[in-house]
């Protein structure tokens, strides 16, 4: 009678189903890990004593809305109409005088450079920026 002989096998280990459970695992840690929401840097610093900011209460302020519109001495223009409104500060603001540009902060940017661009082309030198408000 012939019977079976019984070869040895070779162990082995299968290691796709490992890599699976590592996988899952790190899945499981990242997701339920707490993630910090105050990852800001407290930062201390230094105070200037050479450089002094003063608030200039002079009447040279040209205020722009989020919505586009200019006020310039409690005047509105568009600012479409941005060489007019130019030509009107040329007029009626000193260039010796600090210009105070106040700005929403949802005004856009490229209406920023704009302004600035003007009036450093009719002369302005100083110019001074500052988030508008409503309590001016």
């Amino acid at each position: 009678m012939n019977f079976y002989k019984h070869k040895e096998r070779s162990l082995t280990i299968e290691i796709t189903p490992l890599i699976d459970i590592v996988f899952l695992l790190v899945i499981f840690f990242v997701v339920t890990s707490k993630i910090e929401t105050n990852q800001y840097l407290t930062l201390d610093l230094p105070e200037s004593k050479s450089f002094s900011s003063s608030i200039s209460t002079n009447s040279q302020n040209i205020i722009l809305l989020d919505s586009g519109i200019l006020l310039v001495n409690d005047q509105e223009f568009l600012i479409q109409d941005i060489e007019k409104v130019l030509a009107g500060v040329l007029l009626t603001f000193s260039k010796s005088e600090v210009v105070i540009l106040s700005i929403e902060s949802k005004a856009f940017h490229m209406w920023v450079i704009e302004i600035m661009d003007g009036l450093q082309q009719l002369g302005f030198q100083n110019v001074q920026i500052k988030t508008y408000t409503e309590n001016l």
